[in-house]
């Protein structure tokens, strides 16, 4: 893809207010950005079997043992099938299949 402009690069043409900040002093603030700051990548799903008794709760803010991705977190609730957790010191859900939630850790 060639830029209409000779040597211009697409983000240089956005024409975005200069950077005051002592670190950069660009023209381009976002070019430095890094995607894992503004969208952290989920925690790597691990390698187990799901637990032979499966747990299966029912009080919202029950803290239960998520085996997949080896969290505890707080039972928020099912929606389709899949249990809704949050982390027990808060942010964000994740939802997980029932088969893997227990109440001890594995």
């Amino acid at each position: 893809m060639t830029s209409s402009h000779s040597g211009e690069s697409l983000i240089l043409r956005r024409n975005f207010p200069p950077c005051r900040c002592a670190q950069c002093g660009d023209s381009v603030p976002e070019a430095r950005m890094n995607a894992d700051v503004v969208a952290p990548a989920a925690p790597p799903v691990r390698r187990v079997a799901p637990p032979s008794i499966a747990y299966r709760p029912s009080v919202v803010g029950e803290r239960v043992f998520d085996v997949r991705s080896g969290r505890w977190g707080a039972f928020m609730g099912w929606q389709r099938g899949r249990a809704y957790l949050r982390p027990a010191t808060g942010g964000v859900e994740w939802d997980t299949e029932a088969r893997w939630i227990t109440n001890t850790e594995q």
